[in-house]
């Protein structure tokens, strides 16, 4: 490869280099100006969403430049994967870490000090090792590339004290620029970003935050486990995530999941680490499906084609929402994004932040959990609400990519049924839980009812022209509404608040109605991934041959918009292969026969 500075590459050079090294025929937004800025030596900040192609944009150069690309990277178990596909690619790659023995740590050593690697990978962590700056300056050091770059903000969710000594980067390498990147950053974080690290004029590039083949939805919880069946039955066979809010939640969901047959791993951090190691290990594999977790199982998921994710509790705030639900679709491809709710996980979330001991934080951390429960309760554009919170105003009226915009939800007038609801809380002396409001409102002639003498209340057996399931949906719209508070923990009573007594005096109430629940998987039209659905199979098997053979992740050899394009096209040599979007030159030389072969077999059988 011939060394030139960055000025040298014209923008058809680059483009001739993105279609040899990684088969695309165009650079995603953004990508070209983040791979000019670090040629041109300048420091940058790139805000894209996940999914964006952030590596492209420190690989590209790194092939290009005299000496080593460092990438700091924040997870030692995610390396391996990412030294695997970057040398896919044909670039020189390692990574430096404690899983190293003694004699892989020397060998990556020399081939660092003598220039022979396009890009290490190294944590954070070990920045902290005694020595390591000092041996560091002693190789030829092209740029470095800080990945997660708001973890070194205290104000950002994912703040990583380790982050904290890379602010001695520009001081200690004074030459090399510094392209630092993340998915999630508010203003304040943002900020926070350039004056720890010291970026020096830095490029700042803010991509839109978001990701159009999203689809949001929202419902209300009902029957929890039912819901979760029947929209993974919608997804069968799709790798997906489905996030719980404690660890005995997890082995709680993953244990029916198991029960009811379908293969479903648990990660939380109680786990023994082998533990945890083995159940990303076959998620990444295509080896189990679906993962249930805590928000331990979070960044560094790097498995492009996760086609859901569910949050069965509600997240504790937005950008926690939004980050973790970037983790579909980072192919691009359509993906499912589920949030079931109820009273009972605000109620959680304000107890958990009202243990925090400093008093701005605690305020800080219930006001986001109030957006939270205002993003899940609010009739409006789903996309338009989650880009505010960074900022971002959403130009169209209709994203067609949520529930409220595809008319999947709606409201409807409950405020007779309300007052019932009410007046049953307050006739019963607002000193009983939901199951007896329900009792009171159906007219059940239980044991509970007899001892109280609830029978003769005015209210007895005013809501029996509804179902259980309807007044226990009303109740829970209730408090959610701030109409009613649920107070105590082992003993939980209904209470009616001022607003509730607004309702009581005649003021209308609304609340979310379900009016259609078919799965939606994305905006973008069936027509636009028309493949053979048969091909794409069979070429998916081979490419989890080749994977296990190579003993890498499926996604490593080729990405399922790869495979897509692949059995569309149906290439019948490796020139033609090459056409095929996601298809490089090293790629080609390692696959291509494999999966000419399937093709051409395909052919044969006529199908």
């Amino acid at each position: 490869m011939e060394q030139r500075t960055g000025a040298a590459w014209s923008e058809a050079d680059l483009h001739q280099e993105l279609g040899r090294l990684f088969g695309y025929a165009a650079f995603r937004p953004h990508q070209l100006d983040i791979v000019r800025s670090v040629l041109d030596g300048r420091d940058s900040l790139s805000i894209m969403p996940t999914g964006g192609g952030k590596s492209l944009c420190f690989q590209l150069p790194a092939s290009l430049m005299r000496g080593t690309c460092v990438v700091v990277s924040p997870l030692i178990s995610l390396m391996k994967d990412q030294v695997d596909a970057a040398c896919a690619n044909g670039l020189r790659a390692a990574a430096f870490n404690s899983s190293l023995s003694a004699a892989e740590r020397a060998a990556v050593s020399a081939s660092l000090r003598t220039g022979e690697l396009d890009l290490l990978y190294v944590s954070p962590e070990r920045f902290g090792v005694p020595g390591f700056w000092e041996a560091l300056a002693a190789c030829p050091v092209s740029f470095f590339a800080i990945d997660e770059a708001h973890c070194i903000s205290q104000w950002g969710h994912d703040f990583r004290p380790d982050y904290l000594a890379l602010s001695g980067l520009v001081e200690r390498f004074p030459h090399c620029p510094v392209a630092a990147f993340t998915a999630t950053a508010t203003p304040a974080v943002e900020q926070d970003i350039l004056s720890r690290l010291g970026l020096r004029d830095p490029r700042l590039i803010r991509a839109s935050f978001d990701r159009p083949n999203l689809f949001y939805h929202v419902l209300p919880k009902e029957d929890l486990n039912a819901q979760l069946l029947a929209f993974l039955d919608r997804h069968a066979g799709e790798s997906g995530i489905i996030y719980r809010s404690t660890r005995k939640k997890v082995e709680e969901t993953a244990a029916f999941l198991r029960k009811k047959g379908l293969n479903a791993g648990a990660y939380h951090a109680g786990l023994p680490d082998a533990e945890r190691a083995r159940a990303q290990e076959a998620f990444r594999r295509d080896e189990c499906p679906l993962m249930v977790a805590t928000v331990a199982f979070g960044m560094g998921i790097d498995k492009p084609d996760v086609r859901f994710v569910v949050h069965l509790d509600l997240p504790k705030n937005l950008e926690s929402y939004y980050q973790e639900t970037g983790r579909a679709g980072r192919d691009g491809d359509p993906a499912h994004c589920l949030l079931l709710y109820s009273p009972a996980d605000m109620s959680q979330l304000l107890y958990f932040a009202r243990q925090i001991e400093d008093e701005e934080q605690r305020s800080i951390t219930e006001k986001q959990a109030y957006a939270m429960l205002e993003y899940a309760e609010r009739n409006q554009c789903r996309r338009k609400a989650l880009l505010a919170y960074f900022g971002e105003t959403y130009p169209e009226p209709n994203c067609g990519g949520c529930d409220v915009c595809t008319g999947e939800i709606a409201e409807e007038d409950y405020t007779i049924e309300a007052q019932k609801a009410l007046s049953a809380m307050v006739r019963s002396g607002c000193r009983f839980g939901r199951v007896l409001i329900m009792d009171i409102l159906m007219g059940a002639d239980s044991r509970r009812i007899r001892e109280t003498g609830f029978q003769s209340l005015p209210t007895y057996g005013v809501g029996k022209d509804r179902s259980r399931r309807f007044w226990r949906y009303l109740i829970d719209a209730l408090t959610r509404q701030g109409l009613a508070a649920v107070e105590g923990v082992d003993y939980p009573i209904l209470r009616v608040t001022e607003s509730g007594w607004e309702t009581l005096r005649g003021k209308p109430f609304h609340a979310m109605r379900i009016v259609e629940t078919r799965a939606r998987k994305s905006r973008k039209p069936e027509a636009e991934l028309g493949p053979d659905e048969a091909l794409f199979q069979l070429l998916r098997a081979e490419r989890t041959r080749l994977a296990r053979e190579a003993e890498v992740p499926p996604y490593v050899i080729f990405h399922d918009s790869t495979l897509r394009d692949m059995a569309s096209r149906k290439p019948a040599s490796l020139q033609a292969m090459l056409d095929v979007s996601g298809v490089g030159e090293r790629k080609l030389g390692l696959y291509g026969d494999a999966f000419l072969a399937v093709i051409e077999a395909y052919r044969e059988s006529g199908a």
